[in-house]
C-alpha cells in the first residue's frame, strides 16, 4: 500500500462527514508531491479490500476513501504523474477506468448486509421498511455528493479521447441510480445539484437518443440487470416471455415453494439492489416508442411487480412508471395481447387503499397515480379499438371509466368520507374522468350530483378549502358535459337542476360566515370558482330558456341568521340585484 494514503485516509475521517467542499484545500498537505493514478488505485483499493473482508456491509471508512480520491483528483491535480514509457497512457486510463469502478461500487445504494426478512421472529411493518428506507437513502447519498465529483474529474481526466473510462455497467447503473432523481419524477433527491451532475455525465456516456443508450436499455438493463433481480417476483398473471397467462398456477407471485413473499431473498430489487426501482423509471423514460414495440416483454414482469408490491413508495413508483410506459406502449399490441385487462386487475386494487387500514398519507400518495394510470389505460383501449377497426372503441374507454366512478370513486367516498384529504383526491379525480367521458357520463349523475352536493353543503366544509374547490371545479366538470340531461324545459322539473342550486346557494352562505369571522384568500378563491359555477349553470338553464335570477328569487325572501337579507348576501353568485325577492335594504 502506498505509505502515504493511510494518513490521508486518518485525516479525511477526522474530517467527519461534512461536504466535499468545506473541507477543499485542507488535505492536500498529506499527499506527495508526486504521485501517479496507478499509486492512488493501489493504495484506495486495498483499504477498501480490508474493509470488505471484515463485513460485507459498507462502512464510513468507504465514504472516507471516497473522500480521499476526490481531494487526490481535484485539490492536487498538479501532482499527478504520467506514467513512463509507451504504455503509459493505457496504464493511466486503466488506472482511471479502475477507480471510477472503485467510487461506484462504493457509493453504489446495495445494501448487501440486509437482514429484514417477512420470516424473522420481528415484525416488520410497512412502516419500519419505509423508515428504513428513507435512512438508506439518506446515507447514499452523504456518500454520493463526493463520488459523483470524483466520477465527474475521472472523465475529465481520460488520456486519449477514444478511452471511455466509465464504460462499465456498474458504473453506469450506479449513475443513473442517482440521475434519474434530477427528473422529478422519483423520490425527491437529498442532494438535487449532485443528481444534475450525475445526469450530466451520464448523458455524455450516452447521449439520448443514440444506438448506444438503447443497446445499454435492451442488453444491460432488461435483458441483464433488470430480468436477474426480478427474477424470483414474476407475477403469476403473465407468462415468462410477458405475456396474459391463460392460467395462473394459484401463487401470488413467481417465488419458488417455500420462500417468504417480501425478503431479499424473492425481492433483491427491493431489499439489497436499491438501484434497481430508479434504472426501470430512467429504462422507461429514455426508451422510445420503436424500442418499446419491439421489447416490450422485457417490462412487463418489472412493471407489474412494482404495481403489486405492499411498500407505499414502491407501489406508488411503480404506479408512475406503469402510466409513462403505456403512453408509449403500441395500441394495437395492448388490444391484441389481452394485456390491457393484466393491467387493470393490477392497478384497481390499489383504490381500495384507503384508512383507515391504510394511513390517510399512504393513501393519498396511492389514489392519485392508480387514477392515472387508470384514466391512461382507458385512453389507450379506445385507441386500440378505433386502429384495429372496432367502432365502439369510445364505448369501451367509457365503460372503464364508469367502472372506476362505480368500483372506485363512489365507494371510495362513501368509506373514506370524514378524511378530507381523501376527499379532495376523489373530487379532482372525478372531474378528470367526467371530462373524458364527455356526454356519456349523464348516466352517472344519480351518484355524482349527491356526493358533490354532500361535499359543498357541510357546515364544515370551508374549513378545508382545498377540498371544498375540488368539489367545485368537479361541479363545472358535470355541468359543462352533462348539461343537456341537467337542462330541463320550463314544464317539467330537473332534480339535478334543483340539487344544484341548493348546493351553490348553501356553499354561498356557509362561506360567506365563514369568510365574515375568519377571512382568507382562499375563501375568496372558492366564491370565485362557485360564482363560475352559477354562471355555468345558469347558462344552461337559458338555453331551455329558464332565467336562473327568476328561479332562485322565491328562495331569497328569508333572512339568514343575522337578519341580513339574503338576496344581499347571494347578489354576487346569481348576478341578482339585492332588491330581488322583495327584500330591500
Amino acid at each position: 500500500m502506498a505509505a502515504w494514503f493511510p494518513k490521508l485516509l486518518s485525516a479525511t475521517s477526522s474530517s467527519g462527514f461534512r461536504p466535499a467542499d468545506n473541507i477543499r484545500g485542507e488535505l492536500p498537505q498529506c499527499i506527495p508531491e508526486s504521485f501517479t493514478l496507478s499509486d492512488l488505485l493501489v493504495g484506495a483499493a486495498e483499504v477498501v479490500s480490508i474493509s470488505n473482508q471484515t463485513s460485507s456491509k459498507k462502512t464510513p471508512i468507504q465514504h472516507h476513501v471516497v473522500l480521499a480520491i476526490l481531494v487526490c483528483l481535484r485539490d492536487a491535480s498538479d501532482r499527478i504523474r504520467k506514467q513512463e514509457g509507451k504504455s503509459g497512457n493505457d496504464q493511466d486510463s486503466a488506472a482511471l477506468r479502475e477507480l471510477a469502478l472503485l467510487v461506484a461500487k462504493a457509493i453504489a445504494p446495495v445494501d448487501e448486509d440486509n437482514t429484514t426478512n417477512s420470516g424473522d421472529d420481528d415484525i416488520i411493518t410497512t412502516q419500519d421498511e419505509e423508515d428504513r428506507h428513507r435512512q438508506l437513502v439518506l446515507r447514499y447519498w452523504i456518500v454520493a455528493e463526493p463520488g459523483i465529483k470524483a466520477l465527474e474529474l475521472i472523465t475529465k481526466m481520460s488520456v486519449t479521447a477514444d478511452a471511455n473510462v466509465l464504460d462499465n455497467e456498474e458504473v453506469l447503473l450506479t449513475l443513473i441510480s442517482f440521475a434519474s432523481s434530477s427528473r422529478g419524477t422519483e423520490e425527491d433527491a437529498a442532494l438535487p445539484e449532485v443528481a444534475e451532475q450525475a445526469a450530466a455525465i451520464l448523458s455524455e456516456q450516452l447521449p439520448s437518443g443514440s444506438r448506444m443508450r438503447d443497446r445499454f436499455i435492451v442488453d444491460v438493463v432488461l435483458q441483464n440487470y433488470l430480468r436477474r433481480l426480478f427474477s424470483k417476483s414474476k407475477p403469476s398473471s403473465i407468462t415468462a416471455s410477458g405475456r396474459k397467462a391463460a392460467y395462473s398456477d394459484g401463487n401470488d407471485d413467481g417465488r419458488q415453494s417455500g420462500l417468504p413473499d417480501d425478503s431479499k431473498e424473492t425481492k433483491p430489487w427491493k431489499f439489497t439492489d436499491h438501484r434497481a426501482i430508479s434504472v426501470v423509471a430512467w429504462a422507461v423514460d429514455e426508451a422510445d416508442e420503436q424500442l418499446i414495440s419491439k421489447h416490450w416483454p422485457l417490462f412487463i414482469p418489472v412493471l407489474l411487480t412494482l404495481v403489486d408490491d405492499n411498500t407505499t413508495s414502491v407501489r406508488r413508483r411503480g404506479l408512475v412508471i406503469l402510466t409513462k410506459f403505456l403512453a408509449k406502449f403500441p395500441d394495437k399490441t395492448l388490444h391484441d395481447t389481452g394485456l390491457a385487462q393484466v393491467f387493470e386487475e393490477a392497478v384497481f386494487p390499489t383504490l381500495s387503499y384507503l384508512p383507515s387500514l391504510t394511513p390517510e398519507n399512504d393513501s393519498v400518495q396511492l389514489l392519485v397515480p392508480a387514477f392515472e394510470a387508470l384514466r391512461c389505460l382507458a385512453r389507450k383501449q379506445s385507441t386500440a379499438a378505433a386502429k384495429s377497426g372496432v367502432t365502439a372503441g369510445k364505448e369501451k374507454e367509457n365503460m372503464m371509466l364508469g367502472k372506476v366512478l362505480r368500483e372506485g370513486v363512489f365507494p371510495a367516498y362513501f368509506h373514506a368520507k370524514d378524511h378530507v384529504r381523501i376527499v379532495e383526491v376523489l373530487c379532482q379525480q372525478t372531474g378528470l374522468i367526467i371530462g373524458q367521458m364527455g356526454i356519456h357520463a349523464v348516466k352517472h349523475l344519480k351518484d355524482l350530483i349527491p356526493m358533490l352536493s354532500a361535499i359543498m353543503t357541510d357546515p364544515f366544509a370551508p374549513l378545508s378549502p382545498a377540498t371544498l374547490l375540488s368539489a367545485t371545479k368537479a361541479l363545472q366538470a358535470t355541468l359543462a358535459n352533462c348539461w343537456p340531461r341537467i337542462a330541463t324545459a320550463p314544464s317539467s322539473s330537473s332534480p339535478w337542476r334543483d340539487e344544484i342550486i341548493n348546493a351553490l346557494i348553501l356553499c354561498w352562505l356557509n362561506e360567506h360566515d365563514h369568510e365574515t369571522s375568519h377571512p382568507a384568500a382562499a375563501d375568496r378563491t372558492i366564491k370565485r370558482e362557485l360564482i363560475v359555477s352559477a354562471s355555468a349553470l345558469a347558462a344552461v338553464l337559458k338555453s331551455v330558456g329558464i332565467d336562473a335570477a327568476e328561479l332562485v328569487a322565491p328562495l331569497l325572501m328569508t333572512k339568514d341568521s343575522e337578519q341580513q337579507p339574503v338576496a344581499a348576501v347571494l347578489a354576487p353568485l346569481f348576478s341578482i340585484s339585492a332588491a330581488a325577492g322583495g327584500c330591500r335594504d
